[in-house]
């Protein structure tokens, strides 16, 4: 009773300071009891989509783009920042709140005309680093899934993922000595590999015909892929052992009334899987459930919103949310990215910005 009582009062506190809305959960999760929200990147343009990942040397990489467009503030004067040019930033540290300090450093070009809104960086098992990035249906003549590695202190040029033509939002992860890339092209889902041992690639493979904006998640030899409609109706999952054939869940596993779901994301939280997504209506916002038995959508739990996304009649987007697991092969996520568009106070809006809520709770 007296730790059910102290985390009770860490989100009060926090619902009152304007910061944040935090569920308090009885399983322990990245965003249960106390923590710091942290604003990572303060340029006034307009930074989005964080892709993280630790390091086999424990080292945290964060990934984000930032957009080229001198009007930085969506809505403003008409800039839509989905349709703004973007180059490719990241900082490293030992810690993850060291994140903010660290130096910002720029992936250097020459760079392909891609958008390059949406990144996807992962540390694979040959030590290469690569960070894969695509238009997400923005701007670009070029529009493969690109990829850079750094290797031995130096970034390749950019280098073209076959058959990925006109390919919208990415992700990628490791499994089996292969990277997998995940994209939509056309609303529809594809993943095709890559074997650190051929260096080939393998042909695209469909997953659904009906399918945007995709994360994966390897877990216990599976792949599991969350996704939305290009409608954003509802929150679905599929997986498969090999990556070549695919179950899709019967209906979706999480749906906000009357919203759309965008940019879902999942983790592997103990025994439990945990979903964060972005429900949009006027403003957009975090929001999570979890579920012992993913592939059940009758055994995932109420949705809990997390972030507010609001300030009297002022509405912003909190979107495109990263869990960060505590090391590379423990389960559980001390750690969570995403972009907002609020200023520090949390009380009006501004361009976009990198944030971090960092869980300092003892379940981690």
């Amino acid at each position: 009773m007296k730790r059910i009582s102290v985390v009770r009062i860490a989100c009060l506190f926090l619902v009152l300071a304007g910061i944040a809305v935090l569920p308090c959960l009885a399983a322990c999760g990245p965003l249960q009891g106390p923590g710091d929200l942290i604003q990572i990147t303060t340029s006034p343009y307009y930074d989005r989509n964080p892709s993280m990942f630790q390091a086999k040397d424990g080292t945290y990489w964060l990934f984000y783009t930032r957009g080229r467009d001198e009007r930085k503030i969506r809505d403003v004067s008409g800039y839509n920042p989905d349709l703004d040019y973007y180059d490719i930033y990241y900082r490293t540290a030992k810690a993850i709140p060291g994140l903010v300090a660290a130096q910002e450093k720029k992936v250097p070009g020459p760079y392909p005309h891609n958008a390059q809104r949406d990144v996807a960086a992962l540390q694979a098992g040959d030590g290469t680093i690569r960070v894969f990035a695509s238009t997400g249906l923005g701007e670009g003549t070029e529009r493969f899934v690109y990829y850079y590695t750094f290797k031995a202190g130096a970034w390749s040029e950019p280098l073209a993922v076959p058959g990925t033509d006109y390919a919208a939002h990415i992700d990628a992860v490791e499994k089996d000595g292969k990277i997998w890339v995940f994209y939509d092209v056309g609303y529809a889902l594809f993943v095709t590999s890559y074997s650190l041992i051929t260096k080939d690639w393998s042909a695209p493979v469909s997953i659904h015909t009906d399918a945007t904006v995709a994360k994966a998640l390897v877990d216990g030899g599976k792949f599991y892929v969350v996704w939305t409609t290009p409608a954003g109706s509802g929150v679905s999952l599929s997986t498969s052992p090999d990556g070549l054939a695919w179950v899709s869940t019967p209906n979706p596993i999480a749906d906000w009334p009357g919203l759309t779901d965008w940019d879902p994301v999942l983790t592997r939280d103990g025994k439990v899987f945990r979903l964060f997504w972005a429900p949009s209506n006027a403003e957009q916002f975090l929001a999570t459930t979890s579920s012992r038995d993913p592939m059940n959508p009758e055994s995932w739990s109420p949705p809990v919103r997390l972030t507010t996304a609001m300030s009297g009649e002022t509405g912003w987007w909190d979107f495109w949310p990263e869990p960060v697991q505590k090391g590379r092969t423990v389960t559980g996520s001390p750690a969570l990215v995403f972009t907002s568009e609020r200023n520090r106070d949390g009380t009006a809006r501004i361009d976009g910005n990198i944030w971090l809520y960092v869980s300092t709770s003892r379940c981690f």
